[in-house]
């Protein structure tokens, strides 16, 4: 896969994957046209001399099934974060390689958004305002499983199918029979009375 190529494509260069931005070896070599066992190599020299603290935070090896000619071998790919990534493209050199670089970093840095965007895909908060005389006198946030509306429209809330679950329809149906219960004994008393 030819260099040029992916630059115009950053999300084929960084994945998500279990609420983290990664890449792999593989991307890399193909990305930076070099053979992927010289990557490979590069990396292995990684995990031996840097503190293991920070290779198996960012370095995750996986073996897989690869097609050479007519036998199937086992290889092995890593997955690295963009920490990862830049130990690794530290030693790359040249105008090339610096552009290259930077594509990359950027592609991390959408993958990223993307990401923070999933985990919070709530970022508005939903408010109550009461107004008077043309200003807000109050505010409130309104959460999720909560909503505002008119007493004529909660009836038709209450018959669309799903809207409320069965524990609710029967708990609304209880107070409503306490209601009517209630108000059918005033009504008699006050019957009464007249």
């Amino acid at each position: 896969m030819p260099a040029l190529t992916n630059q115009n494509h950053p999300a084929q260069l960084v994945f998500i994957n279990d609420k983290q931005t990664i890449t792999n070896s593989q991307v890399v070599a193909d990305y930076f046209g070099k053979k992927h066992y010289n990557v490979l190599r590069k990396i292995d020299e990684i995990i031996t001399d840097a503190p293991i603290d920070f290779t198996s935070t960012h370095f995750r090896v996986h073996a897989v099934k690869l097609r050479a000619g007519a036998v199937n071998r086992d290889s092995k790919i890593y997955e690295m974060t963009k920490d990862g990534f830049m130990f690794l493209v530290m030693g790359f050199t040249g105008a090339k390689a610096a552009e290259l670089k930077i594509n990359f970093i950027n592609a991390f840095n959408k993958a990223q958004k993307r990401l923070r965007r999933t985990q919070h895909p709530f970022e508005c908060q939903r408010m109550l305002f009461t107004w008077e005389g043309g200003k807000i006198v109050s505010s409130q946030p309104i959460h999720d499983d909560q909503f505002v509306t008119s007493r004529d429209k909660l009836v038709q809330y209450m018959r669309e199918p799903r809207f409320l679950s069965l524990e609710q329809l029967l708990e609304i149906s209880e107070a409503a029979n306490q209601q009517i219960a209630t108000l059918a004994r005033l009504a008699e008393k006050q019957a009464r009375l007249s």
